[in-house]
Parts: structure tokens; sequence; C-alpha cells
């Protein structure tokens, strides 16, 4: 089934390209593979090398943005006296896209050193938080009323009925959110990138691309680059998915 997805994909893509000024998929891939290992005249950086700066920005960014948003999406999910403080505020902030961050991110960065990749990890997390706090919170809401019931029956404390039930009951959330967030991250950066200058990365790689001069199959070779990163994550947490939860 894959094989027919990607001959079909292949072949309408040599269909545009007949009529478009698109580079045919076998110019692409040339280019690609030229490009993987060699340093390009213009950054002098392989496209591996520019798709690791965008991978461990997004990475570092999207853990930190993990390891806060988790723990808080359960809390304010099981508390409800929490959740009633804390969920408006965030309902406001979480509709506003995370590339509209970037002007306010230079400004509260300016005085730090590497301003443009502090915003970038900043527009990331921004970009990993709130799929991920609103997925864990949903599940730990939603924690079946008898089973918080049957633990007050035993005389569970408030300790144990969240290690034992809440968590557990929210693990299913917790691995949606972190492969949606670090979806959301992995656009982000791509976009923060192409905005400001950052000297590396796939973003600013496609758009250096871009200005000098429309290389086209350059560009299209690190779109190929940021599907290709995108998909193995996606393929990788899915993975992590299955061994976290067998019984899915």
């Amino acid at each position: 089934m894959r094989l027919k997805s990607a001959a079909f994909f292949i072949f309408l893509w040599y269909v545009v390209a007949f009529f478009t000024e698109l580079p045919h998929p076998h110019e692409v891939a040339e280019k690609f593979f030229y490009l993987l290992f060699t340093p390009e005249p213009v950054l002098g950086k392989t496209l591996l090398e520019h798709a690791w700066a965008s991978l461990l920005r997004v990475i570092f960014a999207s853990s930190v943005a993990f390891s806060i948003a988790i723990p808080l999406a359960i809390l304010t999910g099981w508390n409800r006296n929490v959740g009633e403080i804390l969920m408006p505020a965030i309902e406001a902030i979480r509709p506003i896209p995370p590339l509209a961050w970037i002007p306010l991110a230079y400004i509260i960065f300016a005085p730090f050193p590497n301003t443009v990749q502090i915003s970038q990890i900043f527009i990331v997390f921004v970009g990993s938080f709130f799929p991920c706090l609103i997925s864990v919170f949903d599940y730990a809401r939603n924690v079946p009323e008898e089973f918080l019931e049957m633990a007050k029956v035993f005389r569970a404390n408030d300790l144990l009925i969240l290690k034992e039930i809440v968590v557990p009951h929210s693990l299913q959330g917790i691995m949606t959110g972190i492969r949606i967030g670090l979806g959301v991250g992995w656009m982000s950066i791509i976009a923060a990138e192409m905005i400001a200058t950052s000297g590396e990365g796939l973003g600013y790689f496609i758009m250096t691309m871009y200005q000098v001069g429309g290389r086209v199959a350059e560009i299209v070779a690190g779109m190929a680059m940021i599907g290709i990163v995108g998909y193995l994550m996606n393929s990788v947490l899915l993975r992590a998915e299955r061994l976290v939860m067998p019984w899915r």
C-alpha cells in the first residue's frame, strides 16, 4: 500500500512538474543526495547539519515544554479548583499561533546573548506546550468517577489516587500530547528559522536558497528533509507508544 502511495505521488509530481517550474523528482533526488553530505557553497553546511541544528532546538524546547505541561495538566485536570483558576487563562492564550510570539520574543530576550536562538527555542516551546497540555488535561479530567469512588472506599489518600489512578489513566493523553506537540514544534522551528537569521537550520537553508536566486531544486530538497525528519520522529513516537502501552 505504501509503495502504491509513493508511486502515485511521484507520478502526480511529474505531471505537475510538466506544466510548472517545479523540478522533476529525479532532479530533486539528485540534488538531495548531493547536499546530504556535501556542503552547499552559500552557507557551507550539509543538509544533515541543517537538519541536526533544527532538531536539537526542537528536542530541547519540547523537552522543557513537556516537563512543565504534563504535571500541570494532570494537576489541573484532577483538581477542579486548580483547573478553574488556571484553565481560563490557558484557553485565552492557547489560540495565539506560535509565530505571533516572534516579535514579543525578540523584545523579551533582547538583553540575552544569542537572542535569535533563544527566541526560536521559545517559539518551539509555545508550539509544543499547549497541544500536550490540552491532551493530558482531557484525560486527567475524565478519569471514571467509579475509579475514584472505589479508591476512596479503600481509604486511599490523594497522593495514592494520583499515582495509581489519574496518572495511568492519563498515559494515553501523555503519549498523544507528546506526539502532537513535537509535530507542532517541528513546524514552528522551520517557520521561525525562515523569519530570523539563525545561521543554520532547515528553515534558514530554504529561505537562503530562495533569496540567492530562487534555487527551486535546493528548496524542494530542504522541504523533503523536513518531511523525512518529521516522519521519522512520528514513527519513533508511535513505536514508543506501542512499547509503553502494549495493550493498545
